[in-house]
Protein backbone atom coordinates (compact mmCIF):
# COMPACT_ATOMS: atom_id res chain seq x y z
CA UNK A 1 0.00 0.00 0.00
CA UNK A 2 1.33 3.74 -1.13
CA UNK A 3 0.89 6.37 2.10
CA UNK A 4 -2.37 7.93 0.57
CA UNK A 5 -3.91 4.43 0.99
CA UNK A 6 -2.15 3.52 4.09
CA UNK A 7 -3.55 7.39 5.58
CA UNK A 8 -7.15 6.67 4.31
CA UNK A 9 -6.95 3.18 6.06
CA UNK A 10 -5.87 5.31 9.28
CA UNK A 11 -8.53 7.84 8.56
CA UNK A 12 -11.64 5.12 7.64
CA UNK A 13 -10.35 4.20 11.65
CA UNK A 14 -10.70 7.09 12.93
CA UNK A 15 -13.92 7.81 11.52
CA UNK A 16 -15.31 4.49 12.76
CA UNK A 17 -14.04 4.73 16.27
CA UNK A 18 -15.11 8.35 16.42
CA UNK A 19 -19.19 7.46 14.98
CA UNK A 20 -19.05 5.07 17.60
CA UNK A 21 -17.82 6.89 20.82
CA UNK A 22 -19.98 9.86 20.00
CA UNK A 23 -22.85 7.56 19.99
CA UNK A 24 -21.48 6.15 24.19
CA UNK A 25 -21.79 9.97 25.09
CA UNK A 26 -24.47 10.10 27.77
CA UNK A 27 -25.46 10.59 31.45
CA UNK A 28 -23.67 8.00 33.37
CA UNK A 29 -20.52 7.50 31.41
CA UNK A 30 -16.68 8.58 31.91
CA UNK A 31 -14.02 9.44 30.05
CA UNK A 32 -12.57 6.03 30.92
CA UNK A 33 -14.73 4.27 29.56
CA UNK A 34 -14.48 6.13 26.03
CA UNK A 35 -11.04 4.75 26.17
CA UNK A 36 -11.55 1.33 27.24
CA UNK A 37 -13.93 1.06 24.20
CA UNK A 38 -11.67 2.66 21.68
CA UNK A 39 -8.66 0.45 22.71
CA UNK A 40 -10.96 -2.06 21.94
CA UNK A 41 -12.10 -1.09 18.30
CA UNK A 42 -8.35 0.21 17.60
CA UNK A 43 -7.63 -3.55 17.71
CA UNK A 44 -10.44 -4.66 16.15
CA UNK A 45 -9.87 -2.14 12.81
CA UNK A 46 -6.08 -3.61 12.68
CA UNK A 47 -5.27 -0.31 13.95
CA UNK A 48 -2.65 1.56 17.00
CA UNK A 49 -3.47 4.67 18.97
CA UNK A 50 -0.92 7.54 17.87
CA UNK A 51 -1.98 9.00 20.92
CA UNK A 52 -0.86 6.42 23.34
CA UNK A 53 3.04 6.94 25.04
CA UNK A 54 3.16 9.98 22.33
CA UNK A 55 5.52 12.41 24.39
CA UNK A 56 4.28 9.94 27.65
CA UNK A 57 0.61 10.74 26.79
CA UNK A 58 -1.09 7.65 29.21
CA UNK A 59 -4.60 7.09 27.20
CA UNK A 60 -5.44 5.85 23.68
CA UNK A 61 -7.30 8.83 22.64
CA UNK A 62 -8.03 12.26 24.33
CA UNK A 63 -11.28 13.14 26.24
CA UNK A 64 -12.02 17.22 27.00
CA UNK A 65 -14.77 18.36 29.49
CA UNK A 66 -16.72 21.82 29.63
CA UNK A 67 -14.50 24.33 29.88
CA UNK A 68 -11.23 22.02 29.21
CA UNK A 69 -9.95 22.86 25.45
CA UNK A 70 -7.92 19.83 24.08
CA UNK A 71 -5.32 17.22 25.29
CA UNK A 72 -7.56 15.89 28.35
CA UNK A 73 -6.60 12.75 29.88
CA UNK A 74 -9.59 10.20 30.32
CA UNK A 75 -10.51 9.86 33.69
CA UNK A 76 -13.40 8.73 35.77
CA UNK A 77 -15.49 11.68 35.99
CA UNK A 78 -19.21 10.88 35.11
CA UNK A 79 -20.43 12.79 32.06
CA UNK A 80 -23.78 14.53 33.40
CA UNK A 81 -26.66 16.36 31.05
CA UNK A 82 -25.59 19.42 29.20
CA UNK A 83 -22.19 18.39 29.15
CA UNK A 84 -19.80 19.40 26.56
CA UNK A 85 -17.42 16.69 25.36
CA UNK A 86 -14.87 16.96 22.99
CA UNK A 87 -12.83 13.39 22.20
CA UNK A 88 -10.10 13.67 20.14
CA UNK A 89 -9.02 9.94 18.12
CA UNK A 90 -5.42 9.61 16.02
CA UNK A 91 -4.63 6.17 14.59
CA UNK A 92 -1.37 4.75 13.02
CA UNK A 93 -1.92 2.17 10.09
CA UNK A 94 1.59 0.62 8.74
CA UNK A 95 3.75 3.72 10.19
CA UNK A 96 1.18 6.70 8.90
CA UNK A 97 -1.39 8.51 10.96
CA UNK A 98 -4.81 10.34 10.56
CA UNK A 99 -6.21 12.51 13.31
CA UNK A 100 -9.40 14.24 14.16
CA UNK A 101 -11.62 15.44 16.60
CA UNK A 102 -15.45 16.14 17.45
CA UNK A 103 -17.08 18.12 20.19
CA UNK A 104 -20.91 16.68 21.36
CA UNK A 105 -23.25 17.89 24.06
CA UNK A 106 -24.46 15.43 26.32
CA UNK A 107 -28.34 14.78 25.93
CA UNK A 108 -30.06 18.13 24.32
CA UNK A 109 -27.56 21.15 25.97
CA UNK A 110 -29.14 24.87 25.04
CA UNK A 111 -28.95 27.21 22.33
CA UNK A 112 -25.37 28.75 23.64
CA UNK A 113 -23.77 25.07 23.55
CA UNK A 114 -25.48 24.13 20.25
CA UNK A 115 -24.97 27.59 18.66
CA UNK A 116 -20.86 27.21 19.77
CA UNK A 117 -20.42 23.47 17.88
CA UNK A 118 -22.33 24.63 15.00
CA UNK A 119 -19.78 27.82 14.17
CA UNK A 120 -16.66 25.66 15.15
CA UNK A 121 -18.15 22.65 13.10
CA UNK A 122 -19.09 25.01 10.60
CA UNK A 123 -16.04 27.27 10.04
CA UNK A 124 -13.90 23.98 9.79
CA UNK A 125 -16.19 22.79 6.66
CA UNK A 126 -16.11 25.87 5.40
CA UNK A 127 -12.45 26.26 4.81
CA UNK A 128 -11.61 22.73 3.78
CA UNK A 129 -14.14 23.62 0.53
CA UNK A 130 -11.66 26.90 0.18
CA UNK A 131 -8.99 25.22 -0.17
CA UNK A 132 -7.06 25.96 -4.00
CA UNK A 133 -4.16 23.48 -4.49
CA UNK A 134 -1.14 25.84 -4.89
CA UNK A 135 -2.71 28.73 -4.06
CA UNK A 136 -4.03 28.92 -0.39
CA UNK A 137 -1.30 29.38 2.17
CA UNK A 138 -1.20 28.58 6.05
CA UNK A 139 -1.77 32.83 6.22
CA UNK A 140 -5.11 32.10 4.25
CA UNK A 141 -6.81 29.49 6.47
CA UNK A 142 -5.92 30.97 9.49
CA UNK A 143 -7.36 33.92 8.40
CA UNK A 144 -10.33 32.40 6.88
CA UNK A 145 -11.16 30.55 10.25
CA UNK A 146 -10.98 34.04 12.52
CA UNK A 147 -12.69 35.83 10.41
CA UNK A 148 -15.64 33.09 10.41
CA UNK A 149 -15.17 32.59 13.67
CA UNK A 150 -15.19 36.47 15.05
CA UNK A 151 -17.61 37.88 12.94
CA UNK A 152 -19.59 35.17 14.73
CA UNK A 153 -18.81 36.21 18.70
CA UNK A 154 -16.43 33.49 19.56
CA UNK A 155 -12.43 33.34 19.65
CA UNK A 156 -10.10 31.19 18.22
CA UNK A 157 -7.64 30.02 20.48
CA UNK A 158 -4.11 30.91 18.87
CA UNK A 159 -1.59 28.46 21.02
CA UNK A 160 -2.84 25.65 19.43
CA UNK A 161 -3.65 24.50 15.67
CA UNK A 162 -3.74 21.71 13.18
CA UNK A 163 -0.68 20.12 11.60
CA UNK A 164 0.71 18.46 8.81
CA UNK A 165 0.58 14.79 9.37
CA UNK A 166 1.76 11.72 8.27
CA UNK A 167 4.66 9.23 8.85
CA UNK A 168 4.15 11.47 12.16
CA UNK A 169 1.26 12.14 14.12
CA UNK A 170 2.55 16.17 14.21
CA UNK A 171 5.02 17.39 11.61
CA UNK A 172 5.23 20.90 9.67
CA UNK A 173 3.33 23.24 8.44
CA UNK A 174 1.38 24.50 11.46
CA UNK A 175 -2.04 25.29 10.77
CA UNK A 176 -2.73 28.26 12.43
CA UNK A 177 -6.64 29.46 13.71
CA UNK A 178 -5.62 32.98 13.62
CA UNK A 179 -4.25 35.15 10.61
CA UNK A 180 -0.46 35.01 11.20
CA UNK A 181 1.78 37.61 10.24
CA UNK A 182 3.55 35.96 7.59
CA UNK A 183 2.66 34.33 4.73
CA UNK A 184 3.38 30.90 5.79
CA UNK A 185 3.57 28.24 3.64
CA UNK A 186 1.58 27.41 0.32
CA UNK A 187 -1.01 24.03 0.73
CA UNK A 188 -0.06 22.08 -2.35
CA UNK A 189 -1.13 18.91 -3.94
CA UNK A 190 0.09 15.50 -2.39
CA UNK A 191 0.05 17.10 1.48
CA UNK A 192 -1.58 15.73 4.15
CA UNK A 193 -2.68 18.04 6.89
CA UNK A 194 -4.93 18.58 9.82
CA UNK A 195 -7.52 21.42 9.84
CA UNK A 196 -8.66 21.96 13.56
CA UNK A 197 -10.19 24.99 15.07
CA UNK A 198 -10.39 25.28 18.54
CA UNK A 199 -12.91 27.51 19.58
CA UNK A 200 -13.87 29.80 23.31
CA UNK A 201 -16.80 32.07 24.47
CA UNK A 202 -15.61 34.84 25.93
CA UNK A 203 -12.02 35.13 25.70
CA UNK A 204 -9.09 33.15 23.94
CA UNK A 205 -7.25 32.68 27.51
CA UNK A 206 -5.67 29.30 28.24
CA UNK A 207 -3.51 27.45 30.79
CA UNK A 208 -2.45 23.94 30.96
CA UNK A 209 -3.72 22.00 33.75
CA UNK A 210 -0.50 20.57 36.44
CA UNK A 211 -0.87 17.12 34.40
CA UNK A 212 0.78 19.28 31.65
CA UNK A 213 -1.27 17.98 29.07
CA UNK A 214 -5.04 19.02 29.83
CA UNK A 215 -5.38 22.18 28.02
CA UNK A 216 -8.46 24.73 29.66
CA UNK A 217 -10.00 27.89 29.66
CA UNK A 218 -8.33 30.57 31.98
CA UNK A 219 -11.56 32.23 32.68
CA UNK A 220 -13.87 29.05 32.56
CA UNK A 221 -15.57 29.48 29.15
CA UNK A 222 -16.70 26.89 27.44
CA UNK A 223 -14.86 25.61 24.20
CA UNK A 224 -15.56 23.73 21.00
CA UNK A 225 -12.98 21.76 19.16
CA UNK A 226 -13.51 19.82 15.31
CA UNK A 227 -11.26 18.30 13.10
CA UNK A 228 -10.25 16.27 9.80
CA UNK A 229 -7.21 14.41 8.35
CA UNK A 230 -7.54 16.23 4.97
CA UNK A 231 -5.27 15.03 1.64
CA UNK A 232 -4.57 18.17 -1.10
CA UNK A 233 -5.55 16.86 -4.52
CA UNK A 234 -5.49 18.56 -7.56
CA UNK A 235 -8.82 20.18 -7.50
CA UNK A 236 -9.29 20.46 -3.59
CA UNK A 237 -8.83 19.21 0.24
CA UNK A 238 -10.63 15.39 0.34
CA UNK A 239 -11.90 14.25 3.85
CA UNK A 240 -10.09 10.83 4.92
CA UNK A 241 -11.63 10.98 8.54
CA UNK A 242 -15.55 11.68 7.46
CA UNK A 243 -17.53 10.63 10.83
CA UNK A 244 -20.61 12.20 9.19
CA UNK A 245 -23.45 10.08 9.76
CA UNK A 246 -24.24 9.17 6.30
Amino acid sequence: MNKLECIKKAGQAVSNILKRLKKEIKPGVSGKDLDKLARQLMKEQKVQSSSLDYKGFSAAICVSLNEELTHGIPDERIFKEGDLVSIDVACNYQGYHADAALTTIVGEGNEEKRSLLNITKNSLYFVIQNIQPGITTTQDIGAMLEKYIRTRGYYPIKEYGGHGIGENLHQEPFIPNYKISNKGEVIKEGMFICIEPLVQIGDAEVEVSPNKWTVFSKNGYLNAHFEHTVYISKTGAEILTNYEEE
